[in-house]
């Protein structure tokens, strides 16, 4: 006997509810007898056993490997136990049943909390089993424990469960079916998840070989439940019963205990009665039971379980002898469905997500749409004009197919076949998007989604949707890589396209300027260089896999974030980054309010940030009855004729600030606009100027004779705003000739 052995003996003789009355050993496994005292109520004790069929001292197999703690311990129960209990692990009925004290490892239970714990586990399991509180509310109802299968079915869970109604059933459904037979074993594999409901005669009955001992086929499944109950209540089956089952006498039994037999019971009949095959010639029955529990199944958001056995009719004798015909039991698995992957993804299989598109079916958007269809929440509409090349396979989230040989697929071909095999079909279009959105049609497709994710990476593609103005304009996001890879963008708009996403685009690179770390890996000369020739072929932005994958799941998990915050008014900026271990990551999410929209689209337009809108009006309240001004920050739009200001830098301490005018002064100007190009990597820049007037005004003539002579030290629109005492109003000059 080893000394961890020992050990764990000792611990069973000091337990107080434990008694240790024999150790045997044989090539170092231990077995040891013990006798628990269970804590039976009261009016239990004088029998000496609860209605459940627990005993005041239960008798109980404990059984220590040779390489215990590396190897598990397990209990066995006397053989006579009630085995009408939940929890307790599937085996034959000539050996004693061994309880299932965890769900989960045996082994990390006694690590976590030593082998007392593990005792623990099993004299609590016998008090619960002697009160009939083994199955838990907050735990979950547990479905019926079956000690062997024979067959193995897949259904849709959430289609069966809705044909539950109140007057109680029978649904007659088609399903197919491959069976597997060498010598007298068979093993049916049927799939019962599609098909609407149909009439009995309408069920096709056919079948043809595919191989030696393997069967192909069509089947008839039987989907039955119980009325309510007279009072109107659901019929509940709150009483657990252990799967015994094995004739179809006892099926009907069970039926009756399910309070179905008089749906079920006329349907099999009526195939019994039409049955017109020989020989071997035999038709798959299905039969599932909708069983109502008093709560939630273990795992589920549903209270209906669902208990499926099969028929496997090859004469009427299997259903008018009934004491004789086999039934055989099935194991149940869900189809895969966007529901079933809700679940999984521990979401409700009923949560509502807004449809959603994807432009940009790369290493990034593929691996974004495949999270999020892992969720049940895949696209609906991807665009991509792109062809696969062979070294996008190194990145992308699908695998080569044999139709990539000859032509090379569509980076949306091959992303809708992995979405599909989800069980989820987005529209596609193979074009690019901003050629798309000038024609109504796609525009129209566009604007049918709540939220249009671009993950092409491409400024011209943002500033087309960013000023693409409709009247059913759709919300739209960003999500990309910066710095040849080094860390990870994602933005999304506002209500009504403010901020767009070329004002969140701006407001980053104030960010990332600001941010040390960041900015030295975004905007350096690597990341900026372009490369020349050969580009047609290049590798882009060359890195392994793990490490896309690794920013590209925090982005997933952004947009199925902000797709459940459907409502959100703000706008959004996120940026990712690696640590320089490699694993680690960081993520800063940033609000962004609403920008301030200054003039129109007919001259070019002015959008300031809500940040910059307190700055100036801090600032005039800083210098009550002076004007006072300074210089703006940002870009200017080629795209959407627009200036974007997103900072200011102060006036310059030789500035004047007279009630009449403010003059700019210039002393350390240079030396702070080559600090602002510098730490934005060229991203931000002087786009004007801009001072206030003290009451309702338009621009004075001084105010335009200095307009003009900046216009000239500049190759775009030069823009002066003047800040009002409640609005603003501006003056843009450019030089034309």
């Amino acid at each position: 006997m080893s000394l961890a052995i020992t050990r764990a003996l000792r611990l069973a003789a000091a337990h107080p509810s434990i008694r240790v009355t024999d150790i045997r050993t044989e090539d170092a496994h231990v077995t040891a007898h013990l006798e628990i005292t269970t804590e039976l109520w009261a009016q239990w004790r004088v029998a000496g056993v609860s209605p459940s069929g627990v005993r005041t001292i239960e008798p109980v197999l404990l059984h220590l490997p040779a390489d215990y703690p590396i190897g598990a311990p397990f209990v066995e129960l006397r053989i006579d136990f009630n085995r009408a209990h939940p929890h307790i692990n599937p085996g034959p009925l000539d050996r004693p049943p061994q309880p299932c004290l965890i769900q989960g490892s045996v082994q990390e239970l006694i690590q976590t909390r030593g082998f007392d714990g593990y005792l623990q586990q099993l004299v609590d399991w016998l008090d619960r089993a002697a009160t009939v509180t083994l199955n838990d509310p907050k735990h979950g109802w547990e479905p019926v424990r079956r000690d062997h299968i024979d067959d193995w079915v897949v259904v849709d869970q959430q289609v069966l469960r809705k044909l539950m109604d109140a007057s109680g059933g029978c649904a007659v459904l088609p399903a197919t079916y491959f069976l597997f037979k060498v010598g007298s074993e068979k093993q049916h594999f049927v799939d019962h998840s599609f098909g609407n409901r149909v009439e009995i005669n309408d069920i096709l009955h056919k079948h043809k070989p595919i191989r030696d001992h393997v069967r192909q086929g069509t089947a008839c499944g039987l989907v039955t439940w119980a009325p309510n109950n007279q009072d109107s209540s659901p019929f509940v089956v709150d009483t657990y019963l252990p799967e015994t089952v094995s004739t179809f006498a006892e099926l009907l039994a069970r039926a009756d205990q399910y309070g179905c037999r008089t749906t079920l019971e006329p349907k099999l009949n009526h195939l019994a009665l039409n049955w017109t095959g020989k020989g071997d010639d035999s038709i798959p029955v299905l039969i599932t039971f909708l069983v109502r529990r008093p709560f939630k199944l273990v795992g589920t958001d549903s209270d209906i379980e669902l208990c499926c056995y099969l028929l496997d009719l090859s004469s009427t004798k299997d259903v008018t002898q009934i004491d004789h015909a086999p039934i055989r039991l099935c194991s149940v698995r869900d189809c895969i469905s966007p529901g079933m992957l809700r679940v999984a993804s521990g979401r409700k299989r009923e949560e509502i997500i807004p449809a959603w598109a994807l432009i940009g079916c790369g290493s990034v958007g593929s691996k974004i749409a495949v999270h999020l269809a892992r969720q049940g929440r895949g696209p609906s509409l991807i665009v991509d004009n792109k062809l696969m090349s062979p070294h996008n396979y190194a990145r992308h989230a699908t695998f080569p197919a044999v139709l990539d040989h000859a032509p090379q697929p569509a980076k949306t071909t091959m992303l809708a076949m992995a979405l599909r095999s989800l069980q989820q079909c987005p529209d596609v279009e193979q074009s690019d998007v901003t050629s798309l959105i000038k024609t109504a049609d796609g525009s129209e497709k566009l604007s049918s989604s709540m939220l249009v994710l671009n993950t092409t990476a491409s400024t011209v593609v943002r500033e087309r949707l960013s000023f693409h103005l409709t009247e059913k304009r759709p919300r739209f996001g960003e999500a990309h890589l910066l710095g040849g890879g080094a860390a990870a963008y994602a933005a999304f708009e506002g209500s009504d396209g403010n901020p767009s996403l070329s004002d969140l685009a701006v407001e980053s690179y104030r960010l990332i300027g600001d941010d040390d770390d960041l900015r030295d890996r975004v905007f350096n000369a690597q990341s900026e260089a372009i490369t020349i020739g050969q580009g047609c072929s290049a590798v882009t932005f060359p890195m392994p896999d793990s490490h896309l994958s690794a920013l590209a799941g925090g982005l997933a998990e952004l947009t199925i974030r902000r797709l459940r915050d459907a409502d959100t008014t703000h706008g959004q900026l996120a940026l990712g980054k690696m640590g320089a271990d490699g694993l680690s990551q960081s993520w800063t999410s940033y609000i962004v309010p609403k920008w301030v929209s200054i003039g129109s689209s007919g001259n070019p337009a002015i959008r300031m940030s809500a940040r910059v809108n307190e700055q100036i009006r801090k600032e005039i309240a800083q210098r009550s009855g002076t004007e006072t001004g300074g210089i703006l920050v940002g870009r200017f739009s080629q795209i959407g004729n627009c200036f974007q200001v997103v900072d200011l830098l102060s006036a310059p301490s030789d500035s004047i600030f007279t009630a009449e005018k403010f003059t700019l002064g210039t002393q350390g100007l240079k030396a702070a606009i080559n600090a602002l190009i510098s730490n934005s990597g060229g991203s931000l820049y002087v786009i004007g100027t801009w001072h206030n007037h003290l009451v309702k005004s338009g621009p004075s003539s001084i105010d335009v004779a200095t307009a003009a002579k900046l216009a000239l030290r500049q190759f775009f629109p030069f823009l002066m705003l003047i800040a009002l005492p409640h609005d603003y109003t501006y003056l843009v000059t450019e030089v034309v000739t």
